[in-house]
């Protein structure tokens, strides 16, 4: 039921991303980047335990499209840090409508008290994880 669930929320996030012309895995690096400025590639791939090339691919393609710059690590002329740019940080609002929207249409059949016992079970579920 889970993958049933993870399937329509997936749908759903990719119909809303698609007409700001993100895929789900940009979103979920530019939601990530917004959250904490500065991280590395690798502190970014390592949430969300992906391969090193498709991080790196969908970073050239949110920075192509101006939401995202590399800049030198102060620490390591090797190492770049991931921040979101003015662009970047105006689509956030947008991110976050649609996050919203999608929740709120996952837990429309609920009332409103189970709602709240469905918020306290995802989150004792995700934290035990």
């Amino acid at each position: 039921m889970i993958q049933r669930i993870s399937r329509r929320l997936d749908r759903k996030m990719g119909e809303r991303l698609n007409r700001l012309d993100l895929t789900l895995q940009q979103f979920t690096i530019m939601m990530t980047v917004l959250e904490t400025d500065g991280q590395t590639q690798t502190e970014i791939g390592n949430k969300f335990d992906a391969p090193p090339y498709a991080i790196s691919r969908a970073l050239d393609q949110l920075e192509a499209a101006g939401y995202l710059e590399r800049r030198v690590h102060p620490s390591s002329r090797r190492t770049r840090t991931i921040h979101a740019t003015p662009r970047g940080r105006k689509l956030g609002p947008q991110l976050f409508s649609i996050v919203g929207e999608v929740n709120k249409e996952l837990v429309a059949p609920f009332t409103d008290k189970e709602r709240a016992m469905f918020e306290k079970l995802l989150i004792k579920l995700v934290s035990d994880m």
